[in-house]
């Protein structure tokens, strides 16, 4: 159970194919959108729509929760398994009221910790509710269920984290080196072939909580250096509001800006470096799609971003909103091509061995199904 069609159909796909191959009679529960009956289809996997709303809403989210229970009383699951913060909120109260045995939280991320006054006691509310009434709690990541634990939030459960964490891993035939390039319009594919400048990335929504003032104020300061540098900003927006500050960028620094993309090698393939300087992250997917592909990262050392990278080895780790820190850590990895290729080429290695996606598919098969200790999880 997730809240958004977009969710379902950008991670779930081969997961539900996995799971209906590891012996599950599988039922997806999201909002209706394009492609994800399809999806639930060619999984072998049955799709039930339900129609719930991201931001907070007392109406839309009773319907949702009426909604919730009339399906969990019609397919009488062993298991329910929700993530997503609306998704797992309506999921663990509606699993409940119809007596489900085993209510699996999946925790992606906490939104409460970018938010302030009123809007943060709400959603630490929320989050202790949906872990209390849950039966597990299983983080992406071992600083989140660390952040989680440290606020208070946990609802006095344990929060285990499975392996090296993620929720998805990444198919590192997919993402490999030199993979699709199709993604990139034709007008930015050819300014970037044409120039020699590193080319820094960014591909995630673009939000505040992503952190790309920092990034842009991180690049100007790299471009005052002298360093040739160009950057490929990649996503939809979401709410920050950046014109001024790309123009201002835009004076020492190109920027080619490309809308959201459904595949992402493309992008990856015509990055030096993917730059993520989040302020709150769970496990940031595009990190290991990106180690995949041999391009290394820089981080912050937010919640769950920090998990993604090996300092120096795979990657850098920067301060959390802190453009110095940011651009000093870039910088770093502009110092050679070679150099960069290695780290590179190592962050690969990384993906391969710990991040391998039939691999997490299967911890968390076994975890729904058995004792969250029989796993090898750790707390």
């Amino acid at each position: 159970m997730v809240t958004s069609p977009i969710t379902a159909t950008t991670f779930l796909g081969g997961y539900l194919r996995f799971l209906r191959e590891d012996g599950w009679d599988v039922t997806l529960i999201c909002g209706d959108g394009p492609g994800v009956s399809e999806m639930a289809s060619t999984a072998g996997v049955t799709f039930a729509p339900l129609a719930m709303r991201r931001e907070p809403s007392p109406v839309s989210d009773l319907r949702s929760l009426v909604g919730a229970v009339r399906l969990l009383r019609r397919i009488r699951p062993d298991v329910l398994v929700y993530a997503t913060p609306k998704a797992s909120l309506i999921g663990s109260i509606a699993g409940r009221i119809t007596r489900v045995p085993r209510l699996v939280y999946e925790l992606w991320g906490l939104r409460l910790e970018t938010a302030q006054g009123v809007a943060r006691r709400i959603f630490a509310a929320l989050e202790s509710t949906t872990s209390r009434l849950s039966t597990v709690v299983i983080a992406n990541s071992a600083s989140l269920a660390d952040r989680a634990r440290a606020l208070g939030v946990n609802g006095g459960r344990r929060v285990v984290v499975l392996g090296a964490g993620s929720s998805h891993g990444v198919d590192s035939d997919f993402f490999m080196p030199g993979a699709g390039s199709a993604a990139l319009s034709p007008e930015t594919a050819l300014r970037l072939g044409e120039s020699e400048r590193v080319t820094i990335g960014f591909i995630g929504r673009i939000h505040p909580d992503k952190g790309i003032d920092t990034l842009i104020d991180a690049l100007r300061i790299l471009g005052e250096r002298g360093r040739a540098i160009q950057l490929l900003l990649v996503g939809g927006d979401d709410g920050a509001v950046l014109d001024e500050e790309l123009e201002q960028l835009r004076t020492v620094v190109p920027v080619h800006i490309e809308g959201f993309a459904a595949d992402v090698r493309g992008a990856l393939s015509a990055m030096d470096l993917l730059v993520l300087p989040s302020r709150r992250e769970g496990f940031p997917n595009v990190v290991l799609e990106a180690a995949a592909m041999e391009v290394p990262a820089v981080v912050s050392d937010a919640t769950g971003c920090r998990d993604s990278v090996v300092h120096g080895v795979t990657g850098r780790i920067a301060r959390t909103g802190d453009p110095v820190s940011l651009a000093d850590e870039i910088d770093a990895l502009l110092v050679d091509d070679e150099s960069r290729r290695r780290i590179g080429r190592a962050a690969r290695a990384n993906v391969v061995r710990d991040f391998a996606q039939r691999d997490i598919w299967a911890l968390h098969s076994r975890a729904w199904r058995a004792d969250i200790d029989a796993v090898g999880a750790t707390d």
